[in-house]
């Protein structure tokens, strides 16, 4: 019986809140930053797609940090060149950070939205990314695109490729890093040159924009708020269950007062047991004395 209830207290611990798997088995095939300054909103639109490769077992749980600052939109999953929401667990602020896990299930392309404040000094831009390396990534790409009416652009690293947007409205172009192993950052910085305020696409939201911001409501998020509680009620209820079943056992393995036969007082069988005429004795039962035939005195 101890040996069930120590079961039951570690199962109740293992319930509590642990990052399923560690980073460091979990790798990236790519990552895909798309910087969009000035989109539908005067600030940087931040989108993060990555695909989780096919030499990681699924699911693989998965960790991204963006700022502080920053307002999530969207998250979503690529299949047959469709997004669809996906569910998520945060966020959770740590320090000047904001994490979410996903759970990813498939080896599709995985999508983080968010906004971001630019920095503005005066005319000038600027913005900078950050990606400290938490898994090993295969191929790490970044994609800008500014207003095409920006000047005097200037990127760290330095763009691969530039050109002209088919609209003629952006400015776009890419840099990329190959095996970025983990535990190795990367940081891009942009900087350009505007007087306008007009928008890229203004009043057009992203690909994946929710009618409001995400909340305790929106579809797909896993809150975590009530979550240790909800933990501890439930190892409480283990331990009392456990607790329970252990007195039960004791109870019922209490030995049992057994009825015990009134043995005959020593002299009561043999009361009358002997012929008062011949001295022999009698058997039980006996009327009449077997030797001298003589009725016995029963009482």
């Amino acid at each position: 019986m101890r040996k069930w209830l120590v079961f039951a207290l570690l199962f109740g611990l293992m319930l509590s809140p642990s990052q399923a798997g560690a980073q460091g088995g979990i790798k990236l095939d790519s990552i895909i930053i798309e910087l969009w300054s000035e989109y539908d909103q005067p600030t940087m639109l931040v989108i993060n797609q990555f695909v989780v490769s096919q030499d990681t077992p699924l699911p693989a749980t998965v960790t991204m940090r963006f700022p502080k600052d920053a307002n999530l939109v969207a998250v979503a999953v690529e299949s047959n060149g469709e997004l669809f929401n996906k569910d998520f667990t945060g966020p959770v602020e740590q320090g000047e950070w904001q994490t979410i896990t996903i759970n990813a299930d498939t080896y599709d392309p995985q999508r983080i939205e968010y906004y971001q404040p630019l920095t503005r000094v005066g005319n000038r831009r600027q913005f900078q990314y950050q990606w400290f390396g938490d898994y090993y990534v295969k191929e790490f790409t970044v994609s800008i695109l500014v207003p095409a009416d920006s000047t005097e652009l200037v990127t760290s690293p330095v763009l691969q490729k530039t050109a002209s947007a088919a609209n003629g409205l952006a400015l776009s172009g890419t840099t990329t890093r190959d095996h970025l192993n983990m535990g190795n950052s990367f940081q891009f910085n942009l900087e350009y040159q505007r007087t306008s305020e007009t928008l890229i696409n203004p009043g057009q939201a992203g690909e994946v924009q929710p009618a409001e911001p995400v909340g305790e409501n929106t579809p797909g998020r896993v809150s975590i708020t009530n979550l240790p509680w909800i933990i501890a009620v439930f190892g409480l209820a283990l331990i009392a269950i456990a607790l329970f079943s252990y007195w039960r056992s004791t109870q019922s393995g209490e030995a049992k007062p057994q009825r015990r036969r009134r043995r005959p007082i020593k002299g009561e069988a043999d009361e009358q047991a002997y012929c008062h005429e011949c001295g022999a004795r009698a058997h039980p039962g006996d009327r009449f004395c077997r030797t001298c035939g003589s009725r016995l005195r029963v009482v």
